[in-house]
């Protein structure tokens, strides 16, 4: 019996305490804070407001971590990737972009193509002001303007004049369409006779000149290159240059007709045979002797450059300027130089 009773006892204080060491380690744990690993990621937000179509720069933009249950589609995570693209529409401080908010280019906003100082201008041209059709989104045109005479009382105030007073011109738009390799972008094909309509992006200082020149004359456009090439100082032409030659007289048209150039004539007409001419581009330092030497090994057809290219001021020549330079054929020159 005795025995019996202390097996029972034993068994008792086991339980007793086994039950106490699970109160203990249920205690413990309720002082404990669980610690739950949280996945962040990288993502690309606005650091201020960044209006729509404007290109974006680096110091726009700031990058973050973010709990990655918080990023609601998808998102850029580097700031390479958004330098230098446009936001297509307004993205505000602190907010997250999203590939859709950017783009490379907006090419469908004509704004977007004007630059600097310039205004987009619409024309009126057809297939003979307009180089047949062939101008596109891109090119680049001079603009001629064709005045006609005008009179003040039945007396002549001024005589027919083309003058080339817009150069280097971009043409951003044919009619509604502002992409180049369209298949349609001058309308129905028609273009020997049909009108269209030409958007050039104009400095804004020649912006009301332009205006004037459409409505008080005509427009001939003439397609330019791209690169490579300069801007002109001319001083337009007028019909009765028509019939001068380089010497001053009337071209031999009809024999009646008598010299009109101004004398006295520096050089002689006949004194140097020529039918062909070189262009030279005016540069910094050059004078009409220089210009000689590098072309004639000689100073002394200054002369005939000044004559030719109706200089009235042998020291005032403008660099930029284009001059036509005489192929002489009792020299054997084949290209003026």
């Amino acid at each position: 019996m005795k025995r019996s009773g202390l097996l029972v006892f034993m068994m008792s204080l086991i339980l007793a305490l086994l039950g106490a060491g699970a109160i203990f380690v249920y205690l413990k744990s309720l002082d404990r804070q669980e610690v739950v690993q949280v996945k962040t990621i990288s993502v690309v937000v606005a650091k201020e407001e960044i209006p729509s179509r404007t290109k974006i720069t680096g110091d726009m933009l700031n990058v973050v971590d973010v709990v990655e249950t918080g990023v609601v589609g998808g998102y850029m995570n580097e700031i390479s990737s958004v330098i230098g693209q446009f936001a297509t529409e307004t993205i505000f401080s602190g907010q997250q972009i999203h590939p859709n908010m950017i783009a490379e280019a907006i090419e469908n906003d004509l704004s977007m193509k004007i630059t600097g100082n310039n205004r987009a201008m619409t024309i009126t041209v057809n297939g003979d002001s307009g180089v047949n059709g062939l101008i596109k989104v891109g090119d680049y045109v001079d603009v001629i303007l064709n005045l006609p005479a005008g009179s003040d009382q039945g007396r002549i105030s001024r005589p027919d004049i083309a003058k080339l007073f817009l150069q280097n011109i971009e043409v951003i738009a044919v009619n509604k369409n502002i992409f180049r390799n369209s298949s349609n972008a001058t309308g129905d094909g028609n273009l020997d006779s049909s009108s269209y309509l030409m958007t050039l992006s104009i400095p804004i200082m020649d912006v009301e000149m332009m205006s004037l020149a459409e409505t008080i004359g005509s427009i001939k456009l003439v397609l330019r290159p791209k690169e490579g090439d300069y801007l002109y100082v001319t001083e337009g032409a007028i019909w009765q240059e028509l019939l001068l030659n380089d010497m001053g007289q009337m071209k031999d048209m009809a024999p009646e007709y008598s010299i009109i150039g101004e004398e006295p004539l520096a050089i002689a007409p006949g004194e140097y045979n020529y039918d062909q001419y070189v262009y030279y581009v005016v540069e910094y330092g050059d004078t009409l002797q220089s210009i000689s030497m590098k072309f004639y090994n000689t100073e002394a057809l200054y002369t005939l450059i000044q004559q030719v290219n109706k200089i009235v001021d042998e020291n005032m020549i403008l660099t930029g300027t284009g001059i036509k330079i005489p192929v002489l054929k009792e020299r054997g020159d084949t290209n003026g130089n």
